[in-house]
C-alpha cells in the first residue's frame, strides 16, 4: 500500500518527503522493522530510531524531526492515534468486517469473555477472544503479553481473525490501552462496563483519571464507531454507571442483581459448588445452574446473557453456553481434591476484588477460611495496607507472602501490607511456595483456602528474572504429599 493512501484523512502536523513510496509493514518495535517499513517513535521506542533506520525503515512517525535519512518523515502530536488508524488501514480495516465488543471495568472482564465465548459457540457462531489470559480463535491460542495488544499488533490480530472466519470478537479493553490509544482505528459494535474500583493508580495517579480512561470506550470509541447499530451494556449496580451512559443513537441496556433492568435476577441460590439463578431476560424467565460461584459471577453471567440477547442468540443457547463453562483459569479456579477441602486460586489483586471473593467465601464456608496473598512490586503501593486490612478482617487466618516483587524488596512490600492488618491471626512466609505448603498443611476437612493475587499467571517475577510458578500446580503437588 502506498504511504499517501495510508495517511489519507489522518490529521498530522507535517509531512516531509516522498509519500508515493510503498509501505511493507508498520511497527513501533525496531526489532520487527524490515525494508519499506513505517516506524513509530513512541515514548518507549524513540531510543531505537537509529536501529529502525539501519534495519530498513523508510518512514518515521514522531512528534519531532529526526535526521537519520528516512525517505519520509511524518510529524504528529498524537503518535498513538496515527499508529492505530494507519495500522487499521494497512491491515484492511478488519474491525469493519466483524462484530467487535469491548469490555472494560476493574473486575469481571476475563470471566465475561469466557462466558460470551461459550454462548457464541453454542449458537453456532465463531468467536475470537482478546484478553488477559490469551488471544484465541478457531483452535489457535496465543499467550497474552498485554490484556489489550498494542495498536499495530491488535489490527494484525483482527485481520488474522477475519481471514480465519471469525464472526464475533470479544476484547478486554484495559484502562492503559484506552489511555495509550491502542484501540484507535477499531470500530466497535458494543461496549460492556462491569464496575469501577481502586486499581492501577500507580499509572493513572487518581481515581478520576482512571475513570476517564475507562469512559473513553463509551464516549469516544463507541461514539465514533462507523457501525450502524451500537450498544452499551452497563452494570446498573455500580455507583459510577451514570457517567458511562453514551448519547443516542447508541442504545444503552442495563443489567442488575438488585433492580428491574433489561436483564435481572428474580431468584438466587449459592453454595460452595455453584450458582442457581432465575433471571428475566427481555420477556423470558430463564433458569441457570452454573458451577461458577459468588454474587459477582452472577453479575458477570447477567452481562453475558444481555450480550447474547442483543446478538439474537436464543435463550436456549444462552442457557447452554452459561452452564457449559466449568471455570475460568485463575478466576476462583477450583483445585480438585478428595480430602474435603475447598481450595481456590484467584486473580484478586485489588482491594475490591479481594473483599468480594473473601466476603463470598465467608458466606459459603463450612470450616475455617485461610488466605494466602501478597502484593506486586513496582505497582500501586496505596492498596497494600488496604488489602492487609481486608484479608485479616475477612479470613480466619492469613499467610502474607510474595506475589511478583519485581525490583522491590519483598520485605518492604510485606511491611506495607502489615500496616493495615487486624489482630494476630496471620504470619509472614516470604517464599510463596512455602506459604502455599504451610496453608495446605493447616487445612482440616471443610476448611476453605484462597490463594490470591496471581490467578492464571504461570510465572513469578523476582528482580529482573522470570521463573515458572503456577499457584494451582503448586497446590496440586502439595495435596499429594500432605496427609
Amino acid at each position: 500500500m502506498r504511504l499517501i493512501d495510508l495517511i489519507k484523512d489522518i490529521p498530522v502536523r507535517d509531512i516531509i518527503g516522498d509519500t508515493a513510496l510503498e509501505v511493507r509493514g508498520i511497527t513501533k518495535d525496531s526489532r520487527m522493522v524490515g525494508d519499506g517499513y513505517v516506524f513509530f517513535a513512541t515514548a518507549a521506542s524513540e531510543p531505537y530510531i537509529k536501529d529502525a533506520f539501519i534495519r530498513g525503515a523508510s518512514v518515521i512517525v514522531s512528534d519531532k524531526r529526526h535526521d537519520y535519512g528516512f525517505r519520509c518523515h511524518i510529524i504528529t502530536d498524537n503518535i498513538g492515534s496515527v499508529l492505530g488508524r494507519m495500522a487499521s488501514r494497512f491491515y484492511g480495516s478488519p474491525s469493519e468486517k466483524i462484530s467487535v465488543t469491548g469490555i472494560t471495568g476493574t473486575n469481571g472482564k476475563t470471566t465475561i469473555t469466557y462466558l460470551i465465548e461459550s454462548i457464541l459457540n453454542y449458537a453456532g457462531m465463531s468467536p475470537g477472544v482478546i484478553g488477559t489470559i490469551s488471544y484465541r480463535y478457531k483452535g489457535n491460542t496465543f499467550k497474552a503479553e498485554n490484556t489489550t495488544p498494542g495498536a499495530d499488533e491488535l489490527q494484525m490480530l483482527l485481520s488474522e481473525m477475519v481471514a480465519h472466519g471469525v464472526s464475533h470478537v470479544i476484547m478486554e479493553v484495559s484502562s492503559h490501552a484506552l489511555d495509550q490509544k491502542r484501540v484507535e482505528g477499531t470500530q466497535f459494535n458494543n461496549a460492556i462496563f462491569t464496575n469501577l474500583t481502586h486499581d492501577h493508580l500507580d499509572y493513572h495517579k487518581n481515581l478520576d483519571n482512571y475513570k476517564e480512561a475507562k469512559r473513553l470506550l463509551f464516549h469516544h470509541y463507541l461514539r465514533e464507531s462507523n457501525k450502524k447499530e451500537r450498544y452499551a451494556i452497563l452494570n446498573m449496580d455500580d455507583p459510577f454507571v451514570d457517567e458511562f451512559i453514551p448519547e443516542p443513537p447508541i442504545r444503552t441496556l442495563f443489567y442488575s442483581l438488585k433492580k428491574q433492568t433489561d436483564v435481572h435476577l428474580i431468584d438466587y441460590m449459592e453454595d460452595i459448588h455453584g450458582l442457581r439463578l432465575r433471571i428475566v431476560l427481555g420477556k423470558e424467565e430463564i433458569d441457570i445452574a452454573s458451577p461458577l460461584i459468588g454474587g459477582f459471577n452472577a453479575s458477570n453471567i447477567l452481562a453475558a446473557c444481555l450480550y447474547g440477547y442483543i446478538e439474537g442468540v436464543s435463550s436456549k443457547d444462552i442457557k447452554k453456553g452459561i452452564e457449559a463453562l466449568e471455570g475460568v483459569p485463575g478466576r476462583l479456579e477450583r483445585v480438585r481434591n478428595n480430602k474435603g477441602y475447598s481450595i481456590f486460586v484467584d486473580y484478586a489483586h485489588t482491594p475490591d476484588a479481594l473483599a468480594k471473593v473473601l466476603g463470598m467465601l465467608n458466606r459459603l464456608k463450612k470450616g475455617r477460611l485461610i488466605t494466602v496473598f501478597g502484593c506486586g512490586g513496582n505497582r500501586d503501593e496505596a492498596k497494600r495496607p488496604l488489602m492487609g486490612d481486608i484479608a485479616t478482617r475477612l479470613s480466619d487466618y492469613v499467610i502474607i507472602t510474595s506475589d511478583n516483587p519485581r525490583n522491590e524488596k519483598p520485605e518492604k512490600i510485606i511491611e506495607d501490607i502489615i500496616k493495615g492488618v487486624h489482630g494476630n491471626s496471620y504470619r509472614v512466609i516470604e517464599n510463596r511456595r512455602d506459604a502455599i505448603f504451610e496453608a495446605i498443611r493447616m487445612l482440616e476437612e471443610d476448611d476453605c483456602l484462597l490463594i490470591a493475587g496471581k490467578g492464571h499467571e504461570d510465572y513469578q517475577i523476582i528482580g529482573s528474572n522470570i521463573y515458572h510458578f503456577n499457584d494451582r500446580e503448586i497446590a496440586e503437588g502439595f495435596l499429594h504429599v500432605v496427609s
